[in-house]
């Protein structure tokens, strides 16, 4: 189980925790904050912190897509 987290700007906020197989399709500002949280015996332990865009899709598909801001997968493959 993952629990992703995405923070940007104007109140943009996105928590799901995905499943092991499940895979998460998203749309996210450009510039927001990606965070992968990943499950141990202690609890929950940050895995990946990084900037949406370092994820992003292929700027030509958005564009094909229409799609206006930076979309991402996110899968649990365990």
């Amino acid at each position: 189980m993952v629990i992703v987290k995405c923070i940007g700007e104007s109140h943009f906020y996105l928590e799901k925790v995905v499943m092991p197989k499940e895979m998460f399709w998203f749309e996210a500002p450009q510039e927001a904050q990606l965070e992968l949280w990943m499950m141990s015996p202690q609890g929950q332990m940050l895995d990946v912190r990084a900037y949406t865009a370092d994820y992003a899709m292929d700027a030509d598909l958005q564009q094909q897509l229409g799609l206006e801001r930076t979309c991402m997968a996110v899968a649990d493959t365990r």
